[in-house]
């Protein structure tokens, strides 16, 4: 069966992001579903179980969570994967117990895989901020250091002024002699 890293990763994030990049390492072969934006990774449920079988608890879910039943009532399942549903059909969803309950699971799994991208992107951001913070602390240790040595410079300077000074003076008070 072929799902999406995206219905997987409402089941596991963290199995998504492992799927992923061994595609991207071409350690598991996956085709680009196109017509879809973003074209989406389409990757075979039977490869990944042979690229990493302790993924068969998710991949039985993903399977599981892939269909539903249809309006008929006639056993058969249909995909729900990336439809939307307008909100009078969601009611009607909820209404019974049983699609109700997978509904909301599904509601669910994509809140959390929504707060999952939320956590990576807060990380990126604070990590981010930290090496900036860290880049700034630098320049300022930078900036202190230059301008003791500026300050220390300036001193020499006025050292060096005065001795000619005085040496000026000297050959002058020796010339007039």
């Amino acid at each position: 069966m072929d799902v999406t890293l995206g219905e997987i990763e409402r089941v596991s994030p963290e199995a998504a992001a492992r799927v992923r990049d061994a595609i991207r390492q071409g350690l598991l072969s996956a085709d680009r579903k196109t017509g879809v934006a973003g074209r989406p990774y389409l990757v075979r449920t039977e490869d990944v179980l042979k690229w990493d079988g302790a993924l068969e608890p998710i991949m039985r879910r993903v399977a599981a969570e892939g269909t539903v039943p249809t309006d008929g009532g006639d056993g058969r399942g249909r995909r729900m994967a990336g439809r939307r549903v307008s909100r009078d059909g969601l009611g009607a969803r909820l209404g019974s117990d049983g699609e109700g309950r997978e509904t909301m699971g599904r509601l669910l799994a994509l809140m959390e895989a929504q707060a999952a991208m939320m956590r990576t992107l807060v990380d990126g951001m604070n990590r981010a901020n930290g090496q900036r913070e860290d880049r700034i602390d630098k320049m300022q240790d930078e900036l202190q250091q230059m301008s003791y040595k500026l300050g220390q410079a300036h001193q020499e300077i006025g050292r060096l002024e005065r001795r000619l000074a005085d040496r000026q003076g000297l050959l002058a008070r020796t010339g007039e002699a």
